[in-house]
């Protein structure tokens, strides 16, 4: 399960690599590739198996699912860019301190 949980986090920390927003999402105003990642952050989440049941439910869980059924309060609370930006950071802190590779 433990190999699972790493999967499933590096899938995830892949996403912010691809978009180049490893520990860039505030230095830009490409608002595409930052609502791409966090589409893409929001569906993994959704998706994965063993990780989201470790994962802060209140605080991640919750508002992925949320938005994935297009709850109006979750969904206007997302339209700004900045509760985007400070969702994917907590997400990619937390899985970069709990998941991240140990170089």
């Amino acid at each position: 399960m433990k190999k699972t949980l790493n999967m499933e986090a590096e899938k995830i920390l892949n996403f912010y690599r691809l978009f180049h927003k490893n520990g860039a999402l505030y230095l830009d105003d490409d608002f595409e590739s930052l609502d791409m990642l966090f589409d893409a952050v929001v569906n993994a989440i959704n998706h994965c198996a063993s990780l989201k049941e470790e994962l802060p439910f209140n605080e991640f869980v919750r508002p992925s699912k949320e938005v994935a059924c297009g709850d109006k309060g979750w969904v206007g609370h997302f339209e700004d860019r900045d509760n985007r930006r400070f969702f994917l950071s907590d997400v990619y802190d937390y899985l970069q301190l709990v998941y991240g590779r140990r170089e």
